[in-house]
């Protein structure tokens, strides 16, 4: 394959998964209204309608420390997320070699994490509104009582996912390098379409399950959505965006749910996505959507039974995840070494 024929495979691709990545939100929203025996929202609404709102509503300057910086924070997390779509293909992932890596995906993953609090510590408003009065949460009126900023409260919940939150997600993630003994994507990708799709053993199938616990954690999901902070009557790092930039996020966010769901294809099924006229790529670009939209389902019935954890809840939860995730990765040493 010619190096203009990739580009224009790959340009294709992106059409194909931003088409996608839209319609997850909707299928999220309609999946959980119907768990719970409501309409709910048309399918087109959560993602491609709200996006093509927010394009048209009118942006005001929000009241933060940067103002600039932090209405380019949903362009840079989109731009995080493409680039981690982007080594996920066969010829980017042939054409960068080592670049292509498991490194590169926990890097790139890492810092999406960590814009979330660049984005709650940017933001010091209400509504973008400098209000008469600091905008402070705080408890008793006793004195010197600890006064915070209510963005402050969501920065310090999102660095406590970025530290240990997310961690069982990352340790699951090098299942799949212990069993092909590789970090390298394209050989990780090579050995499942030789042997077998790791999903299919037992390591696999307990990295799948920490995968999916620590994807709802990537997200902010429920029971995870332990950012927002809906308790507190705020919606986190993203209260304040609006029209453009609020547009960006929402796409930006679709897009990760997507994107994930392409790197569990990759790492577990050995099916990277990718289009291509060609039979067998065309299959693999397919079984990518069908992972997105299955993982978009299991999302939406987890919230709809799911309560808001609290951090009575979060913590044990954490941790019991990650002991499950490190028995698999000693699953998966034992498998490697019997094998």
């Amino acid at each position: 394959m010619d190096l203009l024929t990739s580009i224009i495979y790959v340009v294709v691709t992106f059409i194909i998964a931003g088409f996608v990545a839209l319609w997850l939100p909707g299928i999220e929203k309609k999946s959980e209204a119907r768990v719970q025996q409501r309409i709910g929202p048309q399918l087109t609404s959560p993602g491609i309608y709200t996006t093509l709102k927010f394009f048209y509503k009118k942006a005001l300057k929000p009241s933060a420390v940067m103002p600039r910086v932090y209405n380019a924070l949903p362009i840079v997390t989109l731009i995080v997320v493409a680039a981690l779509f982007l080594i996920l293909m066969p010829p980017v992932m042939v054409a960068w070699g080592p670049f292509a890596s498991i490194v590169a995906v926990v890097g790139l993953l890492k810092v999406e994490e960590v814009l979330y609090l660049f984005m709650s510590s940017f933001s010091q408003s209400l509504m973008s509104k400098t209000m008469p009065f600091p905008d402070q949460a705080k408890g008793g009126k006793h004195r010197d009582a600890k006064q915070s900023f209510l963005e402050t409260i969501s920065a310090n919940r999102s660095l406590r996912l970025i530290s240990f939150g997310s961690l069982p997600f990352y340790i699951a993630l090098f299942i799949p390098v212990i069993m092909a003994r590789s970090i390298d994507l394209v050989e990780i990708v090579r050995f499942q379409q030789v042997n077998g799709a790791f999903l299919f053993t037992l390591p696999g199938i307990i990295g799948s399950i920490v995968f999916f616990i620590g994807f709802l954690i990537i997200l902010n999901s429920n029971p995870f959505a332990y950012m927002e902070g809906h308790s507190d009557v705020i919606q986190g790092p993203i209260m304040e965006y609006m029209s453009k930039s609020r547009a960006v996020y929402t796409m930006a966010h679709a897009s990760l749910i997507f994107v994930g769901s392409c790197l569990y294809s990759t790492l577990f099924l050995g099916m990277p996505p990718f289009f291509a006229l060609t039979p067998v790529l065309n299959i693999s670009i397919i079984i990518p959507i069908i992972c997105s939209i299955i993982i978009t389902m299991a999302i939406a019935v987890t919230s709809a039974f799911a309560p808001l954890f609290t951090n009575r809840e979060f913590y044990p939860t954490v941790i019991a995840t990650g002991m499950i995730a490190v028995v698999g990765v000693i699953t998966a040493v034992l498998t490697t070494v019997l094998l």
